[in-house]
């Protein structure tokens, strides 16, 4: 392995692009070199706590799943910014056998761990606001789950409000003590998106089975794919099909539709009428990165560097708000001119009530059967790209 003299010191390569915070280069160096990858993982348990941070930061431009192994026996560091960087490595890559560890973080005196391990589960386990979970709960799953039975336990998960098909597979994976085989495809499909969804192409019908008869799927996913026809649902390869989340079979059925003839002429996008009406009101912006970070207690903003704080997403920074402190944090409201805003459209009422201005005025031009299957949540959750990106495919042609 080549090394260079850094400061007098004569050190690895890898070491080397740590300290000088060069983290994209040591992943990509670790994805192609397996050697590379090994000094990476040394790094793990450098002397400097400042390469063992960068290297858990840069197990993240890995893009290899497999490397949680390692990252969970660091998870205990002794230094917090350390610990702070394993939880969000975990997070990223949520993998079912780490959820014992991300679990214990929640117990971590930092509540930046604290709000990556929740993330993380979130991920996973859905239903329960992880960051929200009392101290008593982690305790009881932790500590008293080993010998409660799997009836005490599902009412107990069900108490947390975790969803049934969240429950049956952490029944499942307890029942395996967590030995899950890490799940390489599920990263790779995140990253660079289904076969099908990177393709743009429509496979031959011949070799292909109609997805109505592919076991395997889940019950959104089916609802989704409904609304495509038979047609077209017949030429998807079914071991691309096994694979969609709902958030994915959503962007297959977005991008599908887009190609389905039509005979209805395009219409021209309907001008929103406003007219003020003279009353007092005041509208809550929705939070940005910036006023969250405002909102972070002192000792929290201090606890860590302004390198993991710029890594951090608007929700990772709201489940750290959530668990730091959550009975003082109020979200950021903006003063608006002393009016309230009515307007000649009904659904533009709906639309700025459940996701703002900026978005009603984008939702509004898109035609009201389009956006019928597509659920509130995943609305809310796009940012204007996306649903830009939507509103374009929607179009008629």
């Amino acid at each position: 392995m080549a090394r260079k003299v850094h400061g007098g010191v004569v050190l690895s390569q890898t070491r080397k692009l740590l300290l000088e915070y060069d983290t994209e280069e040591v992943g990509r160096l670790a994805r192609e070199k397996p050697v590379e990858k090994k000094a990476l993982i040394k790094a793990f348990t450098d002397s400097s706590d400042v390469v063992r941070e960068r290297a858990l930061i840069a197990a993240i431009d890995v893009a290899d799943p497999t490397i949680v192994t390692d990252i969970v026996k660091v998870l205990e560091d002794d230094t917090t910014n350390v610990r702070i960087a394993a939880a969000q490595a975990l997070t990223f890559y949520h993998q079912p056998r780490t959820i014992p560890d991300m679990i214990r973080g929640l117990k971590d005196s930092s509540p930046w761990v604290r709000s990556h391990c929740a993330a993380g589960l979130s991920k996973i386990l859905t239903g329960p606001i992880w960051a929200r979970i009392p101290e008593e709960s982690v305790e009881k799953i932790l500590d008293d789950f080993p010998d409660m039975d799997d009836q005490e336990i599902n009412k107990f998960l069900s108490s947390i409000d975790m969803k049934p098909g969240a429950i049956n597979r952490f029944m499942d994976w307890r029942a395996k003590k967590f030995d899950i085989e890490i799940d390489v495809t599920s990263l790779v499909e995140e990253l660079e998106g289904t076969p099908i969804l990177l393709s743009g192409e429509i496979r031959d019908s011949s070799a292909v089975a109609d997805s109505t008869s592919v076991s395997g799927l889940s019950e959104d996913v089916e609802t989704i794919l409904s609304e495509l026809p038979d047609e077209i649902l017949s030429t998807l390869p079914p071991e691309d099909l096994r694979r969609l989340t709902p958030k994915s079979a959503r962007e297959l059925v977005q991008k599908l539709k887009v190609s389905l003839p039509t005979t209805e002429k395009k219409k021209k996008k309907k001008a929103v009428k406003v007219r003020k009406v003279t009353k007092v009101k005041k509208k809550t912006a929705e939070p940005t990165t910036k006023s969250l970070i405002k909102q972070l207690p002192p000792e929290v903003r201090e606890s860590v560097s302004d390198e993991t704080l710029s890594t951090l997403s608007t929700e990772e920074l709201q489940a750290l708000l959530a668990s730091s402190a959550p009975e003082s944090v109020e979200t950021e409201e903006a003063d608006l001119p002393e009016s309230v805003i009515e307007y000649d459209d009904p659904r533009m009422t709906e639309f700025v009530e459940k996701y703002g201005e900026e978005k009603a005025n984008l939702l509004i031009t898109i035609p009201e059967a389009m956006l019928e299957g597509i659920p509130e949540e995943q609305i809310k959750e796009m940012d204007m790209e996306t649903l830009e990106g939507l509103k374009q495919a929607l179009e008629p042609r």
